[in-house]
């Protein structure tokens, strides 16, 4: 039987090599790229948005990505070079979070939308004590621009 691998040339799932700040309303990180496929960025996005979340929440609920409401990027470009990431809190309920996101090289805006991630308790699929530790090593790295294992 023919086997089809599949591989991204990517090492490691964070999207993010730093935070480089964080308070109640506002994020701010930067990524290096190297010539790939502008739904890397895209995800590095999200991540941005998740951690934010994650961090307004003390780390206490688990976060995803419900929906991008709208992205705008250029069409046919890959994303290369260093990357200012930034994002905002528009709106929140108790358990959903509608933020403005934004990727910019050279203080030019490459891709930028609105997302709403949902936050939710922990539970036996999305278990506390794993999770949780996980995401707060991830971000204090990120925050002190110490890559994460």
């Amino acid at each position: 039987m023919a086997e089809i691998v599949i591989n991204t040339g990517l090492h490691g799932f964070v999207m993010l090599d730093s935070v480089v700040e964080v308070s109640t309303s506002h994020i701010a990180g930067a990524r290096s790229f190297s010539d790939v496929p502008f739904y890397i960025g895209l995800e590095s996005l999200a991540q941005l948005g998740a951690y934010h979340i994650r961090y307004l929440t003390g780390f206490t609920r688990h976060v995803f990505l419900i929906k991008i409401i709208h992205c705008s990027f250029p069409a046919g470009k890959g994303v290369d070079g260093e990357y200012f990431l930034s994002g905002n809190l528009l709106s929140q309920s108790d358990s959903s979070f509608h933020c403005r996101l934004k990727m910019e090289k050279e203080n030019k805006t490459f891709m930028e939308g609105e997302f709403l991630f949902a936050a939710v308790d922990y539970d036996h699929n999305f278990q506390s004590e794993r999770l949780r530790h996980h995401y707060t090593k991830v971000f204090s790295c990120l925050h002190r621009d110490i890559k994460p294992d």
